[in-house]
């Protein structure tokens, strides 16, 4: 522990043991300065990080630093570090709602690959308990700091480490999405993958379209690896391509399988500009729940994993036991699953109705 840290948490024990009275003038950094025998700059640091964890209020220049009121004062800070996209905005409700819960502060932040380490240590220093990432990995966390990865496979963790892995049960989604699809009479099943290469063109199958394989296997559909395209993210070439071609290999295409809303989008897109009616005439699903298209989609609970990920880092910073599992599992459920089209077929084999 440094200078900072030990001036920090004697004038924390001191501001919560009241010796400091709510609402008072807090002696100057100049004061301080002699008192712990250090330089102004070192108590300026001081200072800012009793601000930044709502134990004190800085005025303007001149207004002196007063102490805040303890009933305002968060029980702690935990952050959470993503880009904000539609399914990340969903885990970040889960987490204010849980700390708002235990009057448990939120920094909300999304800073490059490059600069995650150094903001890390800036959270440790500003007295952060923990982290939750959606995008970052496992990256090295400064001592006493605890992390929960959301919507990760698991992954590798350095020995002493405190982390949880926090996903909905993707392959379980799956077999829902396809057991629906396969219920309402589809066999002429297409499916278009662009989870696989978030992580590389050699990485194995995702869980969701293992669970969509196994389905149609048991429901007698064996080409399935033939049905299955995996496109780059984000490519809308890629997706017209799929479209081009599969389609016409498989012309009886009643439905196509997206193994996530943002995929199911770009395929929309796609079909759009190729005068293809999907998802009219060609019905189409998704995965996760944060679509707008008419569509029925797999909801993975985003909102659950955020407050679970929150919940294990509050109890941590409260407790100084870390009681989470390796890896978390939760519950997936179908959304709008009436926008599937309901086959009927003849004795003859030959589709009749289209519902």
């Amino acid at each position: 522990m440094n200078v900072t840290e030990k001036i920090c948490r004697e004038l924390k024990k001191r501001l919560e043991e009241g010796f400091y009275p709510p609402g008072s003038r807090f002696p100057s950094e100049s004061t301080l300065a002699d008192e712990f025998s250090v330089n102004k700059m070192t108590m300026n640091k001081v200072v800012s990080l009793l601000a930044d964890q709502h134990y004190l209020i800085r005025g303007i220049r001149g207004a002196g630093t007063r102490v805040a009121d303890n009933s305002c004062r968060p029980c702690g800070t935990i952050a959470f570090l993503s880009p904000l996209a539609p399914y990340s905005i969903c885990i970040l409700k889960g987490v204010y709602a849980e700390a708002l819960r235990h009057n448990f502060a939120v920094i909300t932040e999304s800073p490059a690959v490059e600069d995650l380490q150094h903001r890390l240590n800036m959270l440790q220093h500003m007295g952060v308990a923990g982290v939750i990432s959606t995008t970052y990995g496992v990256p090295l966390l400064p001592e006493g700091m605890a992390l929960s990865c959301v919507d990760s496979e698991l992954r590798p963790v350095p020995a002493g480490q405190k982390v949880v892995f926090i996903n909905s049960d993707n392959f379980r989604g799956g077999i829902q999405m396809m057991e629906e699809i396969c219920r309402r009479g589809h066999r002429e099943i297409l499916i278009f993958s662009a989870e696989r290469f978030h992580h590389s063109r050699s990485a194995p199958k995702t869980p969701r379209v293992c669970g969509f394989h196994l389905v149609m296997e048991r429901c007698g559909i064996k080409d399935f690896e033939e049905r299955t395209f995996y496109n780059a993210p984000d490519s809308l070439a890629d997706a017209k391509y799929f479209l081009g071609s599969f389609l016409k290999m498989f012309p009886h295409t009643t439905l196509i399988a997206a193994d996530s809303d943002g995929a199911a989008a770009l395929l929309a897109t796609a079909a759009r500009q190729l005068n293809i009616k999907c998802p009219e005439n060609i019905a189409l699903t998704g995965f996760g729940n944060v679509t707008q298209l008419p569509i029925a989609s797999v909801n993975q609970n985003p909102e659950r994993q955020g407050e679970l990920a929150a919940r294990y880092l509050i109890e941590y910073a409260s407790s100084g036991v870390w009681t989470a599992q390796e890896c978390v599992k939760v519950e997936t459920n179908l959304e709008k699953v009436e926008q599937i089209p309901i086959l009927v077929y003849g004795r003859d084999g030959q589709l009749m109705k289209n519902s």
